[in-house]
């Protein structure tokens, strides 16, 4: 069998490419592992016995299922709750900070708060009490301006000793930015939010501003407040301080609770796991959802740390939500569910007999049609399935069987050719345009300096056969000693990387975008490498033979066969589009088609000239392969991946019809009628041809891009509606 062929028009030799183990393609495992039981009761029998077991067992399963179910949506429901409890204490925290700033600021603007600094303790103190009732504050502070306690609300002058709050991080942002700051504290075993503002006198347009000193306030987080805090996460909460010293182990206390929360029981359930204490206190992190036993109730709990301006835990906020409470109106569903449930199971034997029997009938026939199939009969009746998935599931074994048809005549058509020698007097006639699109100068230059049969090439690649030669360069049949498998090194041209080019820029960029392809019906590039001056690429080797071999020597195809190679021909060029390539020199020489009837294309995104444009001249000669030249491509304009698209309209056209819809004896005759020329309707040269399938060839000749196909997918996905 034939590994490369020459087009009449070719540019380069076709690379030969090896199949993977087993890559026969999606459809040749077919349904070898259908089994159907030869014994046995039927489908319908098995759907009444069902039926009839289940008035045995439903009441039973409803209850499990229903309570299950029940239990798992509560659950859901709390955890989706409580997973939420986080950003809404930061929210209700943020609200309490905010506010409490804000009226800090109003006070600290106040002329009596600016003068009382200058006041005797006593007054200042008085003062403090009297701003704590009215802000309803726990506790109310002066600071001097270097951050020395004035006075508090709650300890007399002669309690409290003057002593620097300097490094305390609420403290010390006002005097420092003159900015308000806020904070949580914790004032014995009740935790609190405070604010600072600085108290500044003198106009600051003057430039006579000066700090006289700080104001402070602190509210508590009390019983008001956890009900408020309730309200906005829906689970009932408490506030727990860590009243421990520095370095001990946590000692909780409750400093606030809703009413419902049971928090007498809560700080022996926390200290019954030290690990959920360690994470929460030592490392200041969430903890929960937990379940916890509190007051002989099972609730989730979810804890969050709350921490000082430094980051020391000074203790935890506690929400938790009752399983019991949650479940109540799934209980309720359960109940009517098994009510209706009892009902529904009188109606249920002779329902599903019925259903049994017209569910189960197109599914006996899948199966046994699925038996024939795996026993090589593809010419088996299947039905139609109807509506629904069980038609769904018809229509997609009707199309595998159909694919596994096409492949088998496929398969056939090359061992028939395998069977019988070559027919000399087929194919197509060389015309005055061979020689000059085919091996120019320098090809045959870099034939002639290419690597020796029998040696060894860039210290790798021992060197086993020429397998073909053209423009680009020359193909061998190599075995790479690294990984002792056999692949094909096609050497490059010299002159075609003449110096001052992006050439070899270009094709790096190629090759390292078409390693990335790994599909069936695609070549795999391997390597880019350079050895004793000459450039080279490896790919993966496969003896098989070209569609152009297969024309030449059969002429049009079969439809199933020939819509087989078409199917798996588009496949192939999707792949390559999708990795941001342009083939740019679709033909029959860059198509293999392999024994088992996969299809490989190959040669993608290399077919071009040294200054990376889609045609030009060399030494005076044509490059390219002017019969499956796009106009765009004819012209020397841009391309995109349309112009693989017209290109596949030629070979589609020749593969159903034995021709080119171009011809003509000099390879300008043959662009100028790409670029211009209408070509002849395929049917009205093989009439049996599908009008949908002449109407898509046409389509993909189509002069103007536009008016292509979108993409190889699309053009796929419309020849998949084409029975043969």
């Amino acid at each position: 069998m034939k590994t490369a062929t020459e087009d009449s028009l070719s540019e380069s030799a076709p690379t030969v490419v090896a199949p993977r183990a087993g890559a026969s393609g999606p459809l040749s495992a077919g349904l070898g592992g259908a089994r159907l039981a030869a014994k046995g009761l039927r489908l319908k029998t098995q759907y009444f016995l069902s039926a009839a077991l289940l008035v045995v067992v439903t009441l039973g399963l409803a209850v499990a299922i229903a309570t299950w179910r029940a239990n798992q949506i509560a659950e859901e429901s709390i955890r989706t709750a409580l997973r939420k409890i986080p950003g809404d204490v930061a929210f209700y925290r943020t609200g309490l900070e905010s506010q409490l700033k804000a009226t800090l600021r109003s006070v600290a603007e106040e002329p009596g708060i600016k003068a009382i600094f200058d006041s005797p303790v006593g007054t200042v103190w008085d003062t403090a009490k009297d701003k704590a009732q009215i802000l309803n504050a726990r506790t109310f502070f002066f600071f001097d301006r270097g951050g020395v306690l004035v006075a508090r609300s709650d300890r007399t002058p002669v309690e409290e000793e003057r002593r620097s709050f300097r490094e305390v991080a609420w403290v010390a942002e006002p005097l420092d930015s003159w900015t308000e700051s806020a904070a949580t504290i914790r004032e014995g075993k009740t935790l609190a939010i405070v604010a600072a503002a600085p108290v500044v006198a003198g106009d600051p347009q003057k430039g006579e501003a000066r700090l006289v000193g700080v104001v402070a306030a602190s509210i508590p987080l009390d019983e008001a407040r956890a009900r408020e805090l309730r309200d906005l996460t829906g689970g009932q909460v408490a506030f727990v301080a860590d009243t421990a010293k520095k370095g001990a182990p946590p000692q909780l206390e409750i400093g606030a609770a809703t009413d419902d929360f049971g928090g007498d029981m809560l700080v022996p359930a926390l200290k019954g796991d030290p690990s959920v204490l360690a994470k929460l206190f030592r490392e200041g992190a969430e903890v929960g959802p937990l379940d916890l036993v509190v007051s002989g109730e099972r609730r989730v709990v979810k804890a969050i740390p709350v921490l000082s301006a430094s980051g020391e835990a000074l203790g935890a906020v506690v929400v938790s939500r009752s399983r019991e409470e949650e479940t109540a109106a799934f209980r309720k569903i359960r109940e009517t569910l098994l009510l209706v449930g009892l009902g529904v199971l009188v109606v249920s034997i002779p329902v599903s007999f019925l259903l049994g029997g017209r569910i189960a009938r197109p599914l006996q026939q899948l199966a046994a049609g699925a038996i024939a199939v795996r026993d090589g009969n593809l010419d088996v009746k299947l039905p139609s399935g109807g509506s629904g998935e069980v038609g769904l599931l018809a229509r997609a074994f009707e199309a595998l069987v159909g694919e596994l048809r096409e492949k088998r005549q496929l398969e056939e058509l090359l061992a028939e050719m395998r069977r019988r020698p070559a027919d000399a007097t087929r194919g197509v006639a060389p015309t005055s345009v061979t020689s000059a699109a085919t091996v120019s100068p320098g090809g045959a230059r870099a034939a002639a300096s290419g690597p020796r049969l029998g040696t060894t090439f860039a210290g790798r690649y021992d060197v086993l056969s020429v397998l073909g030669r053209g423009g680009m360069g020359a193909v061998y049949q190599v075995l790479d000693r690294e990984l002792d498998e056999e692949v094909a090194l096609k050497v490059l041209t010299p002159e075609a990387f003449a110096e001052g080019t992006q050439a070899v820029q270009t094709l790096k960029q190629e090759i390292r975008l078409a390693r990335k392809i790994t599909h069936p019906n695609v070549v795999r590039t391997h390597d880019l490498g350079e050895a004793d001056g000459l450039r080279f690429l490896t790919m993966e080797y496969v003896p098989g033979t070209t569609l152009r071999e297969l024309l030449d020597r059969r002429g049009a195809v079969a439809l199933a066969p020939g819509l087989q190679i078409a199917k798996q021909l588009c496949r192939g060029l999707t792949a390559i589009h999708e990795a941001g390539i342009i083939h740019r020199d679709i033909k029959p020489q860059n198509i293999m088609v392999l024994p088992n009837g996969v299809v490989k294309v190959m040669d993608f995104g290399i077919a071009r000239t040294a200054d990376g444009s889609d045609h030009a001249s060399l030494d005076g000669l044509t490059v390219g392969t002017p019969h499956y030249m796009s106009p765009e491509q004819a012209l020397g304009r841009d391309l995109d991946a349309r112009s693989d698209l017209y290109t596949i309209g030629v070979v589609l056209f020749e593969l159903f019809t034995g021709q080119r819809p171009f011809l003509g004896k000099e390879a300008a005759e043959v662009m100028h009628k790409h670029v211009s020329a209408e070509p002849p309707r395929p049917g009205s040269l093989r009439p049996d041809l599908p009008d949908y399938l002449e109407r898509l060839i046409l389509a993909c000749l189509a002069k103007r891009p536009d008016r292509r196909p979108a993409s190889a997918a699309d053009l796929y996905a419309a020849l998949t509606r084409i029975v043969a």
